[in-house]
């Protein structure tokens, strides 16, 4: 074999072998979304702005512990007009009820998937306040 055949093979195994950077898990990828798409306003830590943005501190366990509050969830206009693709705001939503909340996830907290993502986003909610008022009636609009 010539050397330069051997360079050759030696270049198409080094390009075709996968990259040795470990791909970031889901979760990395998810917080970086939120700094990303909604640290801006729910801060970093989801404690809103009083009167403007709703903390999330308090209301994420409690709204993903029913169908009712995962749909709102999900039908809030900042997450479901993000341009996170489902399988990302699912993601996002899961890792922000796991590091955000002040309380820990229940032991059978399911995450969010893409499918149920899609299948909530694509309808509107009209209704922001008086739905949050109905899904948490003691928390105040400015709290969450």
């Amino acid at each position: 074999m010539s050397p330069w055949t051997s360079a050759f093979l030696a270049v198409g195994l080094l390009l075709a072998a996968p990259a040795a950077v470990p791909a970031a898990d889901s979760s990395t990828a998810a917080r970086n979304n939120y700094m990303l798409r909604c640290m801006g306003c729910h801060l970093a830590d989801g404690s809103g702005s009083a009167g403007r943005v709703p903390s999330v501190r308090d209301s994420l366990v409690p709204l993903a512990s029913s169908a009712a509050g995962r749909r709102y969830l999900v039908q809030v206009p900042g997450a479901a007009q993000s341009p996170l693709s489902d399988l990302e705001l699912a993601q996002v939503l899961s890792w922000m009820v796991r590091n955000l909340s002040r309380q820990a996830a229940p032991g059978g907290f399911v995450d969010f998937s893409a499918a149920e993502v899609a299948s909530y986003r694509r309808t509107p909610l009209i209704e922001v306040q008086a739905t949050r008022a109905r899904l948490l009636p003691s928390a105040p609009l400015d709290r969450g």
